[in-house]
């Protein structure tokens, strides 16, 4: 199974997601988007794994409290085009991601050495005209707070991405 951890959207924050996925879309000369229900912020991308149990017992093993994210810029990594939504600055975001990096590294797993950058993917792809207006693109300010992450599963089918939850973690103080 393909697996990632991520905090999942839903209310005011996805709305407002959605919504700057459909103006990007309407700008862009081409890409591919992402659909509302697969909006997320990737936490840590394990690839291929069996140790679904593995994941979850590091997750377990993982004490925060919940903390509010606020929706923040919008930019363009020029490799594969993709368009992104930045996130205001979070120290509670990074510090999950950290203690969670570290559990499951301490489980064995391989991740990512390139720092953590908050993003959540909008569209690959993606190709705009020169005089495309970026500012008027931004997602509306939005909030929620984060109470969760979750593992998901991600396949290919249909001719895009399907995201399953697998397994959900509360946000809690240290137990």
């Amino acid at each position: 199974m393909r697996l990632f951890l991520a905090v999942r959207f839903g209310g005011e924050m996805r709305k407002s997601l959605s919504d700057c996925t459909e103006k990007l879309k309407a700008a862009a000369l081409r890409g591919r988007f992402t659909s509302g229900e697969n909006l997320h912020l990737t936490l840590a991308f394990l690839g291929e794994t069996d140790r679904e149990e593995d994941v979850r017992r590091a997750m377990d093993s993982v004490a925060a409290p919940p903390f509010e994210l606020r929706t923040g810029g919008l930019g363009r990594f020029p490799r594969g085009g993709v368009c992104w939504a930045g996130t205001e600055p979070c120290p509670p975001l990074f510090d999950l991601q950290r203690r969670l990096s570290a559990a499951l590294r301490g489980s064995g797993f391989r991740l990512e050495t390139r720092p953590f950058v908050p993003h959540i993917t909008l569209g690959r792809e993606t190709v705009f005209p020169r005089d495309a207006d970026f500012e008027s693109l931004r997602p509306a300010p939005a909030r929620m707070t984060v109470e969760s992450f979750s593992l998901m599963r991600s396949e290919r089918a249909c001719g895009g991405m399907i995201y399953t939850e697998r397994y959900a973690r509360r946000l809690e103080e240290d137990r």
